[in-house]
């Protein structure tokens, strides 16, 4: 009873005073566990709040995947995949843990600009900070950033270039701010290509221990990304410029 009590006084306060098209704020529950998912906030990503919801979820990490405030490229530090795997992590990581300790300059919530090579774009599944939605608008798209391109054709080679890979993510929450093209059927198609992102750094705490580690050199991530550019020309001259007509964004 008091579980339902605490499920319900956070949907109340979740939908108070919550404009028509935009996520609606909640406070974080007093254990930073996400409460169980309600038809109210499963409506939609708007109705969805930025805590998420749903069983053995973190509200204070989904707050940090949900932020949709972009970066100007003037403040976003150029970093390196080296730079990012380098940066150190928690050995465990508690659900429901604040994180004040993992952010600040150059930690959490930093924006950055990074330029990689796109090996796999994946359409993400049901996950807490998007309220257990599963339409494809309304999931992530995982990004799975490389500094070389394996060969094609080598399975073992692909799998080696993913371990040691950095993830970024696109979110429904920047898409419905103004970049409805981000949607998987799109982005699959640059595949290959050399390109160029700005978003925010975050520690995906979900991966550290206890819980399962994924495929990935890092869990430090470039989540949300705000901004997506494709190289239009050489690597080299992508490198040696910021804007058109090397880069182009989408």
């Amino acid at each position: 009873m008091k579980k339902l009590l605490i499920a319900f006084l956070f949907l109340l306060l979740s939908l108070v005073s919550a404009p028509p098209g935009t996520s609606t704020v909640a406070p974080v529950p007093p254990d930073g566990n996400t409460p169980a998912c309600t038809p109210a906030m499963m409506a939609s990503i708007p109705a969805c709040p930025l805590t998420g919801c749903g069983e053995g979820g973190d509200a204070f990490l989904n707050q940090a995947k949900n932020r949709t405030d972009a970066p100007s490229s003037a403040s976003a530090t150029t970093k390196t995949l080296a730079q990012i795997r380098a940066m150190s992590q928690p050995a465990s990581w508690p659900t429901g843990t604040p994180r004040e300790s993992i952010q600040g300059p150059g930690k959490e919530g930093s924006p950055v600009i990074v330029k990689a090579y796109l090996l796999k774009a994946r359409a993400e599944g049901a996950e807490s900070c998007n309220c257990g939605l599963t339409k494809r608008a309304d999931t992530d798209i995982h990004l799975v950033l490389v500094s070389k391109l394996p060969d094609p054709d080598d399975q073992e080679a692909f799998d080696e270039a993913e371990e040691g890979s950095v993830t970024a993510e696109m979110t429904p929450r920047v898409r419905l701010n103004g970049h409805a093209f981000w949607v998987h059927k799109n982005i699959n198609d640059f595949e290959g290509e050399y390109i160029r992102v700005t978003g925010r750094l975050m520690l995906d705490t979900k991966h550290l221990p206890p819980n399962r580690r994924l495929r990935r050199a890092t869990n430090w991530e470039v989540h949300p990304i705000t901004r997506f550019q494709v190289c239009q020309t050489t690597k080299t001259q992508c490198d040696s410029t910021t804007g058109a007509p090397n880069w182009k964004a989408f």
